[in-house]
């Protein structure tokens, strides 16, 4: 901050607070998208793969971005069966097929990930 006036004192701290605002804005903008990438890439190595199909179809993308907010979601084009597979599900015959746990972990990773990412940039 440079020389201020005493009575322009408010202005100039608003306006290096706003700028801090956007600075910070715009890390977490680029983090979550960088984190989103990585977390589908993970998704493909540890996702079941019986024909391969579901574990290749893992993606990121932006769902919403404002000026101060991003929503990044992370999904597979199948995504009728990841419930199925990450929780297990009730067979024709009446037995249960055993929840195959890979989503969970991913997500938990990928909040830890861009927690330690934002503390580094900012």
């Amino acid at each position: 901050m440079a020389n201020v006036n005493i009575g322009n004192l408010a202005n100039a701290i608003m306006k290096d607070l706003e700028e801090y605002a956007n600075t910070t804005a715009d890390e977490l903008k680029a983090a979550a998208k960088e984190i989103g990438k990585e977390t589908a890439k993970e998704l493909q190595k540890t996702s079941p793969k019986a024909s391969g199909v579901y574990a290749k179809d893992w993606t990121s993308s932006v769902q919403s971005e404002k000026s101060n907010s991003i929503s990044v979601i992370v999904h597979d084009k199948k995504y009728q069966i990841t419930h199925l597979l990450e929780k297990g599900h009730q067979n024709r015959n009446g037995g249960r097929t055993p929840a195959i746990v890979h989503i969970a972990p991913a997500e938990e990773a990928a909040v830890d990930q861009l927690e330690k990412e934002l503390r580094k940039r900012l």
